[in-house]
């Protein structure tokens, strides 16, 4: 099942022995193989987890859960000790994502990032949405309302770099054909 990323976001996560581990507030992920690497959580009560004292930022690995209102997990809280890995900065976070302007392989503006799709079977990112550009909807030869604005589904094996900018390895002009318009 894929999820946009702000679904997640805020999100309390339960034990499945009823213990409120924390609310996730960020997805850390590879950029080269698209994968989440964890959930960042903030705890309220991080000494549960031997994570410290005070409120804390864990990352703890994806698995399978229920997802409701709030996340349930499949682990008891003794157990989900194992599934907490060290949160770092150097990891990529799918908040950092969002906002960032899209270019092709000719460095033609494609448009904005505004989510992106977590497959939560596999824990991959699948795709980005992207809210097209006006030069990107006219060099594409696309239609739009007078105020409409159109939203593409970019599948991740399209981007080629992500770093202050995601670099697209396809030239605006054969783009058209490897995107799918969501508005």
């Amino acid at each position: 099942m894929a999820i946009p990323f702000e679904s997640l976001i805020g999100k309390e996560m339960i034990s499945s022995d009823a213990y409120d581990v924390g609310e996730i507030n960020d997805v850390r992920y590879d950029p080269f193989e698209w994968n989440v690497v964890g959930l960042r959580i903030k705890t309220k009560r991080s000494e549960k987890l031997a994570a410290g004292s005070g409120k804390a930022n864990l990352l703890i690995r994806p698995e399978r859960f229920t997802l409701n209102d709030v996340m349930l997990l499949g682990q008891p809280l003794d157990r989900l000790r194992d599934s907490v890995v060290p949160d770092n900065s150097n990891i990529s976070s799918l908040s950092s994502l969002i906002s960032a302007k899209v270019v092709t392989k000719d460095n033609l503006l494609v448009g904005t990032v505004t989510t992106a799709m977590i497959d939560t079977d596999g824990w991959k990112i699948r795709s980005i949405a992207v809210r097209l550009d006006k030069t990107a909807i006219e060099a594409m030869k696309m239609k739009k309302g007078l105020f409409a604005k159109i939203t593409a589904e970019v599948r991740t094996g399209l981007i080629l770099s992500c770093m202050d900018m995601v670099h697209l390895n396809e030239p605006m002009e054969s783009l058209r054909e490897n995107i799918m318009i969501l508005d």
